[in-house]
């Protein structure tokens, strides 16, 4: 008989047969207001999307930024409007095997 100790127990890991790091699920293409330049690219995760492009998005503001829900287009609250701060993101949901 074995002893497990409570990080195993805890520990669920991937759910057997996940496919979440085989394929792209995100496109963006945003504007790059530092240089001056768009960038573009495809990520696995939102978690790895924000790593590399040094934003901090969860799963509501990229619902929002792909829908444009409530995204306050006429600019009534000025610089702190919604478009104001990710107007320049594009997003869009994909399912491309990562070759």
């Amino acid at each position: 008989m074995s002893i497990s100790t409570n990080k195993e127990k805890n520990y669920k890991g991937k759910i057997k047969g996940c496919e979440n790091n085989k394929k792209f699920h995100w496109h963006i293409v945003m504007f790059d207001k530092e240089i001056g330049q768009m960038k573009e690219g495809k990520y696995t995760t939102i978690k790895k999307l924000n790593e590399d492009l040094g934003l901090n998005l969860n799963g509501d503001y990229v619902r929002r930024i792909m829908t444009r829900y409530r995204a306050d287009e006429k600019m009534r609250n000025k610089e702190n409007s919604f478009l104001a701060r990710w107007g320049h993101i594009k997003i869009n949901k994909i399912n491309e095997p990562i070759i």
